[in-house]
């Protein structure tokens, strides 16, 4: 077998290998992104919070907003960075807020 050959059959096997192996990885769908906001929603209404709610996937796109009644504008950018943040870190934005406040 030439080299190139060998090489190719490599790549094959290995495509074939990975293509054969069961998908493990769980991805967020548009529905347990409604799930999510619907209980930050309960939480934000039983403290009288006027928030936004942004959720994002695991890339750092948005996939669901929520703006509650009478929440400023300004909280639909600063809601979005701030869980971008927590995507780019993997971590919650509040390790920050409490190195700051360190």
């Amino acid at each position: 077998m030439t080299p190139v050959l060998r090489i190719l059959s490599s790549i094959l096997l290995t495509t074939t290998l990975f293509a054969a192996q069961p998908a493990t990885k769980q991805v967020l769908t548009l529905e347990i992104a409604k799930q999510v906001a619907a209980a930050a929603a309960a939480e934000a209404a039983a403290n009288k919070w006027t928030v936004v709610i942004s959720i994002l996937d695991e890339g750092g796109n948005l996939m669901y907003l929520e703006r509650i009644d009478d929440t400023q504008i300004a909280s639909i950018q600063v809601a979005q960075e701030k869980a971008r943040s927590a995507v780019g870190f993997k971590r919650p934005t509040k390790v920050f807020e409490d190195a700051v406040a360190g």
